[in-house]
């Protein structure tokens, strides 16, 4: 036993801890859970609303992306052709010039 303590006395407690929450502290607590709960909702209610505005402008590429790359393959489609054409009227020519010409009378007034 210790020496400030008597037979069948119990013996003192130097420190007292109190389990009991103050109630400043449970409101404290209460109002940042609620901040956050409530900045929770508004945010991911605000970013359904982004995601939402960007599917519309994704969809709106996508369209823009399709119709350019149609009008692009049918310039390609042209630009072959045009090619082709160019190399045909150049295929004319060379065998045009490679064969002799007849010479052709001259004509005197």
């Amino acid at each position: 036993m210790t020496q400030e303590t008597q037979p069948g006395e119990l013996p003192r407690v130097a420190r007292f801890v109190d389990l009991r929450i103050p109630l400043w502290g449970l409101l404290c607590c209460g109002a940042a859970a609620a901040y956050f709960i409530i900045g929770t909702w508004f945010t991911s209610n605000q970013t359904s609303k982004d995601v939402s505005e960007l599917q519309i402008t994704v969809k709106a590429g996508n369209q823009q992306v399709t119709t350019l790359a149609g009008e692009q393959a049918l310039l390609r489609f042209r630009m072959d052709n045009l090619d082709s054409e160019i190399r045909a009227i150049k295929a004319q020519l060379a065998l045009m010039s490679s064969q002799p010409q007849p010479a052709q009378p001259v004509r005197r007034p």
